[in-house]
């Protein structure tokens, strides 16, 4: 079978309005090719590449960008974004885009705005009624554009309570990326808690990694969540899902250096006020039925015990601490 490159797919791609990666050559009947590729409605835990098998990007020596965007959308929880402005900074990133989403153009921004000035980070507001991801996926895109990223520089796509770690320097990994010719890189999503399972404060030190040492697996055990994420791709790679888990036109099978099981997305999302936040989305907010069934399963679990069971060994809780950042 004759293999068809990365760029082979976004002109393909492109030229059929986006659907393009449809028609690439797999070794697929069509049943097959439906059975392989789960809908939303049967989520597993591991979702397939939508590009099915035998894709393969071009291994050649080129010359490519080794910028490093990142974009987040915030939405409430301003303590925790100096911690987040920090990680990306140390980890390396070129510049830091962060969009507020609030009613008014009010504290929130003016907070957010305060912090950035510490950092290589530009803010950005956009009105938005409440907690929704209608919208989001075109106003990131769009301050995207605003600086200039192009089709072969890099991008993350965050949530701000996502905090990245890698075997190796971001530095590093763009630069075996940039040799493969590959596009898009996964990893997994470890949720992070206090030692004692309660919903602590944000505190400005020590590092949220030490105020949230606990690994567990909340996400995938409890709350039958994504823990597969997109953690890089280029400018022109198409993401599908709310929360990033998938792409629709590029591989991220190939791993630049160590294990796969290296990439990690450190969860800090089990803080003081996250009840509160998702009753709130559950009464108020646009989202998916998957989504409420997961802060239905939060809510269950914490209201019966008034913290996070870290004891429970179906949460594979381990001691991680502060996080790591390699060379």
């Amino acid at each position: 079978m004759q293999r068809t490159t990365n760029a082979e797919m976004v002109a393909l791609s492109d030229s059929l309005g986006g659907y393009g990666w449809l028609l690439i050559r797999v070794p697929f009947t069509p049943e097959q090719w439906w059975d392989s590729h789960p809908r939303e409605s049967d989520k597993p835990s591991t979702p397939r590449n939508r590009c099915g098998p035998g894709v393969r990007a071009n291994r050649g020596e080129v010359v490519m960008s080794e910028r490093v965007f990142a974009v987040v959308t915030m939405y409430e929880n301003p303590d925790l974004l100096v911690h987040f402005l920090d990680h990306y900074a140390r980890l390396g990133v070129y510049r830091i885009l962060v969009s507020v989403r609030t009613a008014e153009q009010g504290d929130l921004y003016d907070s957010a705005v305060s912090q950035a000035t510490h950092f290589q980070a530009r803010v950005y507001w956009e009105s938005a009624q409440q907690f929704a991801d209608s919208d989001k996926a075109e106003v990131e895109q769009a301050i995207l554009e605003k600086n200039g990223v192009g089709p072969d520089d890099y991008v993350m796509h965050l949530d701000m309570d996502e905090f990245h770690e890698y075997p190796a320097s971001l530095a590093e990994i763009v630069r075996i990326m940039n040799r493969r010719d590959a596009w898009a890189l996964r990893g997994w999503m470890v949720d992070r808690v206090a030692e004692d399972g309660a919903l602590a404060p944000i505190r400005p030190s020590p590092s949220i990694g030490e105020q949230f040492p606990i690994g567990c697996d909340l996400t995938g055990s409890l709350l039958k969540g994504w823990t597969q994420k997109i953690v890089l791709c280029r400018g022109r790679v198409r993401l599908q899902g709310g929360v990033n888990h998938d792409t629709c036109n590029a591989l991220y099978d190939d791993v630049p250096i160590g294990d796969g099981d290296q990439y990690l997305v450190h969860h800090f999302k089990w803080m003081q006020g996250v009840d509160e936040r998702l009753r709130t989305r559950l009464a108020h907010a646009a989202i998916a039925a998957c989504y409420s069934d997961e802060c239905r399963r939060f809510l269950d679990h914490y209201e019966a015990r008034r913290r996070i069971d870290v004891r429970s060994a179906a949460l594979r809780p381990r001691w991680l601490g502060a996080l790591k950042y390699p060379g």
